[in-house]
């Protein structure tokens, strides 16, 4: 389904539904060539180039000038389609018709994707705009949707092959040979692969590198100062990393998440909000406010209701066990501040950015949410109304359980629950019921006299 951000085009096919108090009027408008669509109540309206959301704004604006009581809702019914081209170290190059809703990562894979000498670090993308660079392990890996954009008519994309690589071994959370990235910054390689594994001696690190005679020289790396910002290692073709694990013992706790974090800790990204994961050496005693407290406090975005702590049993399975740190910390109840042990896990996740529309919908289900969007804009999102929705009324649940009709709501947050309810009934449903009722009695009656009294004579 077509994001906010998707960008109208010559080709989109377009639902136009303008819903008075009376009548649902629907229309199928296909974007022209100049990028116009024509809605006959409406006349011809520009909408190329612009984001779905933006033109359904543009056909709100001009529909207020035309009905005095309307509501429109804007939708792609069939997205347009688009031809791009592959080449290099892909199983299929060649040209492609795809949909405009492709992004480049499914093109390439719909290739049969890239073949083992390709590399994926630094693949060519030349479009209309201009020539750029992606990174697809960055999209692999963390999902970064920069690295990964929409294909556009006309785009040419070319695997190269592989480039120059490293090895990282031992305690690393993925380990494996990867390709040396854009900065050759050793510390955006580990963040990439998801930092140090728990049971890591950072201070013992090794590093194998190739010199200028071809002989490999191992010398010992503290990555805790190396890698300490500004402080950065820069790699080179052929290195290899060794992180030993833990030969010792020791007792620690790991921290991630929503927390606002040290100056040691290992930033990163979830949602657009920064997230931490940092160990910190467990006292006999320490319970989870200790924990949260030297983690610099819970983040502003935390969902203080949803921590967790992972505890692994040497005899049973791991636990999971439910920590509500807004009860802990807001409310001074002290009954979720459990005794931590050796091994444990704290995860404070980031609070849900979503806006939920369901019922009468098209398709319901989760919405990126953004402070700037309306109820009714929500809807549209999800493809608009169905012919049984009750726009009037509409209405919203927010995360405390609280109701409000659509006009008394309060400014729509994280996690609230956009409800459109089906109608009941239309007026002229009601007359027509209640005249096939009448007529079906009438001829009920008219059969029995029939039968039981014979035919009828004037």
């Amino acid at each position: 389904m077509p994001g906010p951000d998707y960008r109208l085009g010559p080709g989109d096919t377009l639902e136009v539904q303008i819903a008075g108090r009376l009548d649902i009027d629907r229309f199928q408008v296909v974007v022209d060539p100049t990028g116009a669509i024509s809605v006959p109540p409406l006349g011809s309206i520009q909408v190329g180039g612009l984001g779905l959301l933006e033109a359904h704004r543009r056909v709100v604006q001009r529909a207020s000038t035309v009905f005095r009581f309307a509501d429109v809702t804007l939708s792609v019914s069939a997205p347009r389609t688009l031809e791009v081209t592959l080449s290099g170290e892909v199983e299929r190059p060649g040209t492609l018709t795809v949909s405009a809703l492709r992004r480049l990562h499914e093109v390439i894979l719909d290739a049969g994707g890239v073949t083992p000498r390709g590399g994926v670090r630094r693949v060519h993308v030349s479009r209309r705009s201009g020539d750029t660079e992606v990174d697809l392990l960055r999209f692999e890996l963390r999902g970064d949707l920069s690295q990964n954009p929409f294909v556009e008519d006309g785009m040419r994309i070319h695997v190269p092959p592989k480039g120059a690589s490293v090895t990282l071994t031992g305690a690393v959370r993925r380990p494996g040979e990867y390709e040396i990235g854009p900065s050759a910054s050793l510390r955006a390689l580990l963040d990439l692969v998801g930092g140090l594994s728990l049971a890591s001696v950072e201070s013992d690190a090794r590093l194998t590198r190739v010199g200028g005679d071809g002989r490999k020289e191992t010398l010992p790396v503290d990555l805790r100062a190396a890698l300490k910002p500004p402080a950065d290692i820069s790699l080179e073709p052929g290195d290899a990393l060794f992180v030993p694990p833990l030969s010792v013992l020791q007792d620690i706790v790991e921290v991630r998440g929503a927390f606002g974090g040290t100056p040691e800790s290992s930033k990163t990204t979830v949602a657009g909000k920064t997230t931490i994961v940092q160990r910190f050496e467990l006292a006999q005693g320490d319970r989870v406010r200790d924990f949260v407290f030297r983690a610099g406090g819970a983040a502003a975005y935390a969902d203080l209701r949803q921590a967790v702590v992972e505890r692994g049993g040497a005899t049973g399975p791991r636990q999971r066990i439910p920590i509500d740190l807004e009860r802990l910390i807001v409310e001074k109840d002290e009954t979720p501040n459990i005794l931590l042990q050796n091994g444990d896990v704290l995860t404070l996740p980031v609070v849900e950015d979503k806006v939920y529309v369901v019922g009468e919908v098209k398709n319901p289900g989760g919405v990126e949410f953004r402070p700037e969007f309306t109820p009714r804009e929500y809807v549209t999102l999800v493809g608009g109304p169905t012919p049984r929705a009750k726009l009037k009324s509409l209405f919203v649940t927010f995360r405390n359980g609280k109701s409000y009709a659509m006009a008394d709501a309060p400014p729509l947050e994280p996690g609230a629950v956009v409800t459109v309810p089906e109608v009941a009934m239309r007026w002229w449903q009601d007359y027509l019921s209640v005249a096939q009722a009448v007529a079906s009695l009438i001829l009920g009656v008219t059969g029995l006299f029939v039968i039981f009294n014979g035919p009828i004579v004037k």
